[in-house]
């Protein structure tokens, strides 16, 4: 590898590591013309197949994201972004291009992993390219809050399933950077390792965040208590039948 492809390798890693969730941006609106750089450029992400199975929604009024505000847990950097999207699993253009072909659609389980993969693909490159000129960007899980109201305010057809929110913008903010597991945690060879290896690596982690959290909120929290936390009940049980609604299939 020569010099400049190794000043670029340097770079791109570089803006990964810089990574930081922005929770409150200026008013600075997002240009169109880099939003259509950006997708097209996020398009060229990995997809299973080139099935392609995305779609991503901008939502420019005002009284709409001042809605989701609300659905999505009180967050207001949905509405104060300057630019934000709702991202979708698109199987509507899949069942379209079958009814095309004059042949079946037969989705599954498989088919709809796929296409929520792809959108995931899709979402981080156009993170990053976003990131790339400057910006800030936020995911919004609260989005699958109020799932069936969303589609009945994006009016989204039968097979287009929206999964997560996206906020972009310029950010108004310095958050610091949240630690993550160490890489022995995730990087593995040739096993999953034995339980006591593995809480190992999480004591480690758990000392790292604790030490984080004291400094940003004056709280002692670790990453272990957290997740706990999280999974000790079911979240958003109404997903299972909301989807079946928009014609997703589990076998």
């Amino acid at each position: 590898m020569d010099d400049g492809k190794k000043t670029d390798a340097e770079r791109l890693l570089a803006l990964m590591r810089s990574h930081r969730t922005i929770r409150k941006f200026t008013d600075a609106p997002v240009p169109d013309g880099l939003v259509r750089e950006c997708v097209e450029a996020a398009q060229c992400a990995s997809t299973s197949s080139n099935v392609q199975g995305y779609a991503i929604v901008r939502l420019r009024d005002a009284k709409t994201r001042a809605r989701l505000v609300e659905m999505t847990g009180g967050q207001p950097q949905v509405a104060q972004a300057g630019a934000f999207f709702v991202l979708c699993a698109d199987q509507r253009r899949h069942e379209l291009a079958a009814e095309d072909e004059k042949r079946a659609y037969e989705g599954n389980l498989e088919t709809f992993l796929v296409d929520v993969i792809d959108t995931a693909l899709f979402a981080q490159n156009l993170a990053l390219a976003f990131e790339a000129h400057g910006l800030g960007i936020c995911f919004i899980g609260g989005l699958r809050n109020e799932l069936p109201e969303v589609d009945r305010m994006l009016a989204l057809p039968h097979g287009v399933l929206p999964l997560f929110g996206m906020c972009v913008g310029e950010p108004d903010d310095e958050p610091m950077a949240r630690p993550r597991l160490p890489v022995e945690a995730v990087l593995l060879e040739e096993r999953y390792p034995r339980d006591a290896e593995m809480r190992e690596q999480m004591d480690r982690y758990d000392a790292e965040t604790r030490e984080y959290y004291l400094t940003r909120a004056g709280k002692s929290l670790t990453w272990r208590g957290g997740v706990a936390r999280k999974h000790e009940q079911a979240r958003r049980p109404h997903l299972y039948r909301f989807f079946e609604s928009k014609g997703v299939r589990w076998r």
